[in-house]
């Protein structure tokens, strides 16, 4: 017997909403940074264009969450039991065979607009972050999440720019936001420190004197605030907003050193990141005036 219409909408209802159960932790400060690295640097895509990108960083990304909740069940018990494998919602072997299928589908996706390279990174970042269990040490950490921004911003600034090689402009701004996260990255484990401390995980949020990691973070979101200025030359109102951002971040970062205040300070570190995604706009280098162009 066929299902009725409600009943197939009820599934499809459930399916997305436990996709967004697995990804909605890292889905703004991943989507985000990726999607305008990518407006600036090759301008507002057609629609069909914007959603082969969200589609390219919504299997890489989800693939990447099952595997992580995969392996970090214990964790999640602690700090995050809302989601489906702790809370029950899906079994750890149905999340293993939909991992399975995510990065398969991942590798296609990406053969497919002529960026396989980008996914192999993610996905080889990806498993030994994992399932090579190097998440557990900081040195490792930070620069493997940091292979993951990489891949996003670079698949999805190649998928806008309708399978262009990446301008000098590209490489500098996509090397960039992996220095960037590699450095300043661990402004997410403060958060997570209870749950990270109870599992063994040596993050820097961790193995640091709380006073020396938040004021060691301050220092290099600033120097990253300066140097970026210096380097893509925005004007002086985006400039002031910019650094606003920073002073504002960092402030939180020290001025409250509790579980809560951390994950209110972690939103407003990805909103300074997404900032400084967006100053590539305002490059030195020669290009076409096309900035912002919409065509559908």
């Amino acid at each position: 017997m066929a299902s009725s219409p409600p009943s197939v909408i009820k599934s499809l209802r459930e399916m997305a909403y436990t996709a967004w159960l697995f990804n909605e932790s890292d889905f703004i400060s991943t989507l985000g940074p990726a999607i305008v690295v990518a407006l600036v640097l090759v301008g507002v895509p057609d629609l069909k264009s914007f959603l082969q990108g969200l589609i390219f960083h919504q299997l890489h990304l989800i693939a990447f969450q099952i595997g992580n909740q995969i392996v970090g069940l214990e964790e999640d018990k602690i700090s995050k039991p809302h989601r489906p494998l702790v809370s029950g919602r899906v079994t750890v072997e149905t999340a293993h065979n939909i991992y399975i299928a995510l990065v398969i589908l991942s590798l296609w996706n990406s053969a497919e607009h002529g960026v396989l390279a980008c996914s192999i990174l993610h996905t080889v970042a990806m498993v030994v972050y994992n399932e090579g269990n190097l998440v557990k040490y900081w040195m490792f950490k930070s620069f493997l999440g940091s292979c993951g921004y990489m891949s996003y911003c670079w698949g999805v600034t190649v998928i806008y720019g309708h399978g262009r090689p990446l301008s000098q402009a590209s490489i500098i701004a996509i090397i960039s936001s992996g220095l960037i996260f590699t450095t300043t990255g661990h402004a997410q484990d403060f958060r997570d420190r209870d749950a990270d401390a109870a599992i063994g995980r040596k993050t820097l949020a961790i193995v640091l004197p709380q006073t020396f990691a938040r004021w060691s973070l301050t220092l290099l979101i600033f120097a990253w605030t300066a140097g970026l200025i210096h380097f893509w030359g925005p004007p002086p109102a985006f400039s002031l907003l910019f650094c606003g951002l920073a002073a504002l971040t960092t402030i939180k970062f020290v001025s409250n050193y509790s579980i809560e205040a951390d994950r209110s300070s972690y939103w407003w570190y990805n909103i300074w990141l997404i900032a400084a995604h967006i100053i590539p706009l305002f490059n030195r280098f020669p290009q076409p005036a096309h900035y912002f162009r919409f065509s559908l």
